[in-house]
Order: structure tokens, then C-alpha cells, then sequence
């Protein structure tokens, strides 16, 4: 016949646990303490997981729109501008592992003027033959067409701020001025379009010309500023540029987005961390009511569990108690919390209650991203300091002495 005793022993320990946990008539205050200590881990778990999930949401977003836009590996010759036809080192580019695709760029700054207003821009003559380029600006193409680059009117791409600022829509004119020695270079453009990228900056500054516009306005026919590289995966970007390096020599200047972009990526990961940190304390400080809780549920219960000792219930057994009870405050506590925050996030991710200023934040909505992991994590390491704040009370407890427990009134 099978031995059930085992399990019967847990289910009782278990059920004492949450019988311990309701308090008697006249002594509703440790119910109200439990309740508290319930709330303030589901308090701390919600808010480990939207903090978590936002910096995430904003590292990522952030990351995407710096590696969509910009280039993943730049590259500049320090002894100029680079002849575009001449450059035969750069074939040898393409055979690098991991690397998708080598274009040039042609990089300018301008003044660009309308009947309305007029500002400085961030000039970026492309590829229009690059699929993957007309790919990306594609993507954020909210008027006009982007194939306006390669009509035989001079066209230009305005980014939605910009375009905002000069007060210009599609089909517009713009003039552009190059201000380059004594005379200097003027064009007029027609608005072929405007997209948005996300991104604040970006969209308030930049302008795509085609390569060969942006050359012949800016005086550099037949050279490019620098090579755009794009990699297939952008992680290995920092690698990839080391071994390009190496391959064109001390004549060239080789960067990726991580090193451009180093002091901000730090910053944010370093906000993340003392974030997770301080507000990890909430937890902490629930973990101290879990015990507290403990302590005025080992005086309350002194009689009770002075009867179970005398019964025959060992210290073990007492200690488990105890520990079932802080397992149950931190697992119930988590479960709220683990769904009021992951419930908070996607009502942000749905109806964007929270909106940032752009020219602040760089994006225009709050990016949350939220993960099973993340909220396994937070509700393990909740449930783990629960536990830890049972081991004082349930020493305390089993060190009573049973003749005297029974005795107390």
C-alpha cells in the first residue's frame, strides 16, 4: 500500500500556513499587515517590471533608429575626399564576413531656404541604386515618392520636422546654398517627398539628395565623402570594423555606430542598472514587512504553536511553517504584480496614454518593451527575498519552548 504520509504532511503544513496567516477574532490587525506586505511586493514587482520594460523598450528603439539611419560602419579617408571611381582597396570590402552591402555617401551642410522660412540641414547625397536604402526610407515615407530622387527634376527628401519648420509640403520648392568660398552654391530643389524616422534629430535635420545632385552641389564630382557599410548583424559591427581597419591601413579612419554613439549607449545602460537598483529596494523594504509580518504572527500564534510542539511537531516542522507563509505573501504578491505591470505596459503600448516631447526624449512615444523573462525574473527574485525574510521568525518559532507557549494567555 502506498505511502501517502509525505504528502498529507505537506498539505497540512501548507494549510496551516494559510490558516496562520488569517488572524482571530479581535486581532484583524495581522490580517491588515499581511495584506500591506502582500501589496507593497506586488507594489515592487510591478514596478521592477515597467521600469525594466521601458529602459528596455527605450535602449532598443533607440539602437534601431541609430543603426537604421546612420550607418553601421562609416568610413573616411583622413586624406580627403575618396575619387569614387579609383578606390579598387574597397572591393575587397565586400568579401569581409559579415558584411552585407558598400555604398557611398556623400555628406554636406547647407542652408535650405522656402518662400516661408529658411534653416541649416544635415545634406546626405545616396545611393538611389542601394534596394536596401530605398527599403529603410521607404518604410518612413508619409508623402510623395521616394523614386523622386532619380527624376529628371532635382529632387530632395525632407525629413518631417524640417519639412515643418520651412513650412513646405511636397512638391515645393526649396533653395539650397552651399556656403563655399567667395561664391557660393545655390540650387533649387523640388520636395519629392517627406519621411519620418522616429527620431527627433533626425527628422528635424536631415535631407536626401541623390549621390550625383549632392556631388555637383557640393563641388565634388567624381568623389565621395565616405562608405557606408552595412553588416548583417549590428552587434558584430565594432569586430567587423577592427578587421576592415586592419585591411585599408593607417590612411583611413574606420568607426561603428556602437563607438559613435558610445557615451550615450553608456549612459543609458548605466541608467537602467541604478533604476532597476533604487526601485529593487521597494522590494527590499517589502521583504522587511513580510518579516515584521512574521514576527506578530510567531506572538500572536504563541499558544497554537506551543500546542503543536507539544504534540509532537518538530522544530523542522515549524520552521517550514513559517517559510510556507513567506512563500505564499511573496508568490501572491508577485502574481499581482506581475500582472498589474505587464497589464500597465500594454495599455501604454496600445493607446500611448504617455507621450515624451521629441526634442527632448528624441522619440515622440513612450517605447515599452515588455518579456517573459524579465517578469520571471522579478517575481523569483521577490519570492527568494520573501523567503529570506522568514528564516529570523521561524527560528524564533522553533525555539519556543512548549510549556511555556501553552501558558501564555
Amino acid at each position: 500500500m502506498k505511502d501517502y504520509t509525505p504528502h498529507m504532511k505537506n498539505n497540512l503544513e501548507f494549510w496551516m500556513a494559510l490558516r496562520h496567516l488569517r488572524a482571530r477574532k479581535g486581532a484583524k490587525f495581522i490580517s491588515l499587515i499581511t495584506y500591506l506586505s502582500t501589496g507593497g511586493v506586488a507594489v515592487g514587482v510591478a514596478a521592477l517590471i515597467i521600469v525594466y520594460a521601458v529602459m528596455s523598450g527605450y535602449i532598443s528603439t533607440f539602437r534601431d533608429k541609430l543603426v537604421g539611419m546612420n550607418s553601421h560602419i562609416s568610413i573616411y579617408s583622413l586624406r580627403g575626399p575618396i575619387a569614387e571611381n579609383g578606390a579598387r582597396e574597397f572591393r575587397a570590402l565586400k568579401d569581409v564576413a559579415g558584411v552585407v552591402r558598400v555604398n557611398p555617401v556623400v555628406l554636406g551642410q547647407g542652408m535650405i531656404e522656402s518662400k516661408r522660412s529658411n534653416t541649416g540641414g544635415a545634406l546626405r547625397g545616396v545611393d538611389t541604386n542601394d534596394p536596401g536604402w530605398l527599403a529603410l526610407v521607404g518604410e518612413g515615407m508619409i508623402e510623395g515618392e521616394i523614386s523622386s530622387l532619380i527624376s529628371s527634376t532635382p529632387s530632395i527628401l525632407l525629413g518631417t520636422e524640417l519639412a515643418r519648420e520651412l513650412g513646405v509640403n511636397t512638391g515645393d520648392q526649396v533653395r539650397v546654398t552651399i556656403p563655399t568660398g567667395k561664391l557660393p552654391r545655390s540650387r533649387l530643389f523640388s520636395v519629392g517627398g517627406i519621411f519620418s524616422s522616429g527620431m527627433y534629430d533626425f527628422d528635424s535635420t536631415f535631407a536626401f539628395l541623390s549621390i550625383d545632385n549632392a556631388a555637383s552641389l557640393l563641388g565634388m564630382e567624381g568623389k565621395i565623402s565616405a562608405l557606408d557599410v552595412r553588416v548583417e548583424n549590428v552587434e558584430d559591427a565594432s569586430s567587423i570594423a577592427g578587421e576592415i581597419s586592419k585591411l585599408l591601413g593607417a590612411d583611413y579612419w574606420v568607426s561603428d555606430w556602437k563607438r559613435l554613439n558610445r557615451n550615450m549607449l553608456s549612459a543609458l545602460g548605466l541608467q537602467k542598472v541604478v533604476l532597476l537598483i533604487i526601485l529593487g529596494l521597494i522590494v527590499v523594504v517589502a521583504a522587511f514587512n513580510v518579516a515584521a509580518t512574521l514576527i506578530m504572527v510567531v506572538l500572536e500564534k504563541t499558544r497554537e504553536i506551543g500546542i503543536l510542539k507539544a504534540m509532537g511537531a518538530s522544530s523542522k516542522t515549524i520552521r517550514r511553517l513559517f517559510a510556507l507563509q513567506g512563500i505564499v505573501i511573496g508568490a501572491v504578491g508577485s502574481i499581482l504584480g506581475v500582472t498589474l505591470g505587464n497589464s500597465l505596459c500594454w495599455v501604454q503600448n496600445r493607446w500611448h496614454i504617455i507621450r515624451l516631447p521629441g526634442d527632448i526624449y528624441l522619440f515622440d512615444e513612450f517605447p515599452i518593451h515588455t518579456s517573459f523573462a524579465s517578469s520571471l525574473i522579478c517575481a523569483s527574485v521577490a519570492i527568494a527575498l520573501c523567503y529570506l525574510a522568514t528564516i529570523y521568525p521561524s527560528w524564533r518559532a522553533s525555539r519556543l519552548d512548549p510549556i511555556k507557549a501553552i501558558r501564555v494567555d
